[in-house]
């Protein structure tokens, strides 16, 4: 039985935007160079350790970004999900902890500065029930005022069905908000669809699951988004992170994002910092191209650093000053490679 550690409150304030981590993980990051495996490696930077998923990293996106954000987070019992719920005491935003029976699951994330790769070890969780879901479908109703935003983010834990999603969007939506969702892409955004959630955020490769074909290039990421709004998503937002891009399809029309090159760290928080500009943008009053601008700058902040590292305004601002948004009237205006000079190579990873 899950069991809440704070008191929604029936106060009317702000609109906030409330993000749902269903799969939480505590994310461990380490560094070393020239990772041999089957021997002993030594790490070479200070190991971080965050309270994650992807729920969790847009809520601590959000709030650096200035944005009233309140996170609920679905922590199993066990010594990780102890753990993890110790350190969102560091956090400085509203948390709604719904405790549950079962495992919570613990990634690392290695950083091989020698072979500029990337190697993500994704741990499982277990033990989520059809009350525990009930539970955060209640606690979104109590915690919803008229104009907040709900931001579902990441995958399911596992045993928990594909349209799990689907009823805690009718439940935030018939409360009043708007709903964005990644889900990890695969069956169960795909089954999210029917619901029209305002926005659709998600990476190129969890294009690829979701389509069951190879999306390489920008014109095969612009007709997935197309499609995937013709199939209910008022709005669309791709991260491609080998190429440092962005695309966004609304009805209002598409732009694409040439994010800035930097010194790459890791990729995690990458999306979560894409989403969480925007919405920041869009919050304040921006315009589709400007909540993009602003994504991408803090998509690209994220990439800078080393483990899900999230930039304020102030520090996304220079990040943004190399953002280019190009709007998108027909297929011919999307960027072609040039051949005669390529992007530099990127690090090598399983997390796109």
């Amino acid at each position: 039985m899950s069991e809440a550690t704070t008191e929604p409150t029936d106060i009317h304030e702000e609109s906030k935007a409330i993000t749902v981590t269903l799969n939480p993980s505590l994310d461990r990051t380490l560094t070393t160079h020239f990772l041999a495996l089957g021997y002993h490696n030594r790490t070479t930077e200070t190991t971080r350790l965050h309270v994650a998923g992807r729920g969790m990293n847009v809520a601590r996106a959000l709030h650096a970004l200035g944005v009233p954000v309140h996170a609920i987070a679905l922590i199993g019992v066990d010594a990780t999900g102890r753990a993890y719920e110790t350190l969102l005491a560091e956090e400085q935003f509203p948390i709604t902890v719904l405790r549950r029976s079962g495992l919570t699951r613990s990634n690392i994330v290695i950083k091989d500065t020698g072979l500029n790769h990337e190697t993500v070890i994704l741990d499982e969780s277990e033990g989520v029930t059809p009350d525990d879901l009930r539970a955060v479908s209640d606690t979104l109703i109590q915690l919803i005022n008229p104009d907040d935003t709900v931001i579902f983010a990441g995958s399911l834990p596992g045993s928990v069905p594909t349209d799990a999603y689907l009823a805690l969007i009718d439940a935030a939506q018939r409360a009043g908000a708007k709903v964005a969702i990644n889900a990890g892409g695969g069956a169960a955004l795909e089954q999210s669809l029917p619901a029209g959630p305002d926005l659709i955020y998600l990476t190129r490769t969890e294009l690829e699951g979701l389509f069951n074909y190879p999306v390489r290039a920008n014109e095969d990421v612009l007709s997935c988004a197309q499609q995937l709004r013709e199939r209910g998503a008022q709005r669309v937002l791709v991260s491609m992170p080998r190429r440092m891009d962005a695309l966004l399809v609304t009805d209002e029309g598409v732009w694409i994002a040439d994010q800035p090159q930097v010194e790459f760290g890791t990729h995690s928080g990458q999306t979560e910092g894409l989403v969480a500009g925007y919405l920041a943008a869009r919050r304040r009053g921006g315009r589709p191209d400007e909540a993009l601008c602003l994504a991408a700058a803090a998509a690209a902040y994220a990439v800078a650093h080393v483990g899900a590292e999230f930039g304020t305004l102030r520090e996304v601002e220079e990040y943004r000053a190399e953002t280019t948004v190009i709007p998108i009237h027909s297929k011919d205006d999307l960027p072609q490679p040039d051949p005669e000079n390529p992007p530099p190579a990127r690090p090598v990873s399983d997390a796109d």
